[in-house]
């Protein structure tokens, strides 16, 4: 408990100093695009890839490269991912027509599309950076992706008897999801209303969808990351963390926050 504290601790240090950093031209893209690369090496090693060395590098690069440049203010930023896609594919089918004796398709389109995923949905934190008041949009997702989460955790442990996935998530419990949705909704209020007090315009009408649909699709990101080890009979996704496991044990939730976000803010924006 005490190393999960400390690690705990470190990961929202850096998460902090993440989101306080992202106005420097690209150092979020960096940012991001390190974390999306580890996530895909994570991925496929569970998958059994990585030691297809030359297509877990070319997978690594390829979620570098398009989180990177997945920010409208780089130059030719379309074209190089429209290119980095292209390649990506063809890189893995060019690797299957030369080890297709060693390597099934199910593997290699596991890979493929587990690639794309995790690429497009990190890129999306990128892109709610530099929308309007991207700086309260992108704590945004991580309030989405982890309040859920640490309400469904405490309100679990005191109120949960019902499991909501035994198969998938043993420990997750439908009382544990209401708590973490009930936490989620008052939070997202109360951080809509500091928000309000920088000056900053709040549509609180909109505060109740974010929060509700964010913390479903925030449980949803997490047991599918959790249905995905159970398939392949692991515990954690690494041990880059001591405590937490690896990059997607951590990130998972934002996965599919990250996105819905960003979509969100295109059709009904909090602030503006």
């Amino acid at each position: 408990m005490k190393t999960r504290i400390i690690s705990g601790t470190c990961i929202f240090a850096f998460l902090v100093l993440t989101v306080l950093t992202s106005g420097i031209p690209f150092l979020l893209n960096a940012i991001m695009a390190v974390v999306a690369a580890g996530a895909i090496y994570e991925i496929l090693k569970i998958g059994g890839l990585s030691c297809r060395k030359t297509l877990t590098a070319g997978a690594m690069v390829f979620a570098g490269a398009l989180v990177f440049c997945s920010d409208p203010g780089f130059l030719w930023h379309r074209q190089i991912l429209t290119l980095a896609t292209f390649l990506l594919i063809l890189l893995t089918f060019a690797y299957y027509l030369k080890g297709y004796k060693n390597t099934t398709l199910p593997d290699l389109a596991f890979g493929l599309i587990m690639t794309l995923l995790v690429a497009y949905f990190f890129s999306a934190v990128v892109l709610t950076r530099r929308t309007e008041e991207g700086f309260w949009n992108l704590i945004l997702i991580f309030l989405l992706a982890w309040v859920p989460d640490t309400g469904a955790y405490f309100s679990g442990a005191l109120f949960g008897k019902h499991k909501l996935a035994p198969v998938i998530s043993p420990k997750k419990t439908v009382e544990g999801a209401v708590g973490g949705l009930i936490v989620c909704v008052g939070v997202s209020y109360l951080y809509a209303w500091l928000v309000g007090l920088t000056g900053a315009g709040v549509n609180y009408g909109i505060v109740l969808v974010y929060a509700v649909v964010g913390t479903l699709i925030s449980i949803l990101g997490d047991l599918t990351a959790s249905l995905i080890k159970r398939h392949y009979n692991v515990k954690d996704y690494g041990n880059l963390i001591p405590g937490h496991g690896g990059i997607m044990d951590r990130f998972d939730s934002i996965w599919f926050v990250a996105p819905f976000v960003y979509l969100m803010l295109q059709i009904c924006p909090i602030f503006n």
